[in-house]
């Protein structure tokens, strides 16, 4: 990464069917197909975190952990030294009026925010979105970032 290895990140991820997911003790819930976003936070290690994140193989311990079992990462977006993850969900949502949130608490249990995890419309530009957030996208070849 070459920067100081903390900060905020945005997690796009793919869920190719529509699942009924269990993400820990929440209750379980039906998640549409479609494209995600999920924004965490790392205030050390930022690297090491999104390496978990990658990882298929791994102790379940985050609601994020457990919807990844279903579905894929297609992209990581950072802001270095930035920790603000609920200011993260804020302007997506006021950015992409349609985007919606599950009807669970998911990964915002430490927070006011009805979710850290979104739903974007089919028709989002990420790449646009991506630029508006003034999020850098993560290199992840090989599954290293």
């Amino acid at each position: 990464m070459g920067k100081q290895d903390t900060g905020v990140y945005l997690l796009v991820i793919k869920l190719k069917s529509k699942q009924r997911i269990s993400a820990g003790k929440l209750p379980a819930c039906v998640f549409k197909s479609g494209i995600y976003l999920y924004s965490g936070r790392a205030k050390r290690s930022l690297r090491g975190r999104l390496q978990r994140h990658l990882k298929k193989e791994k102790k379940l311990f985050w609601h994020i952990d457990y919807f990844l079992q279903k579905a894929e990462i297609k992209e990581i977006w950072a802001k270095y030294d930035s920790f603000d993850e609920c200011q993260a969900v804020s302007q997506v949502k006021n950015l992409i009026k349609d985007a919606d949130f599950p009807q669970i608490k998911f990964g915002s249990s430490d927070c006011l925010c009805p979710s850290h995890l979104i739903y974007l419309p089919e028709d989002t530009n990420l790449g646009l979105l991506r630029k508006k957030l003034s999020l850098e996208k993560v290199e992840t070849s090989g599954n290293q970032v």
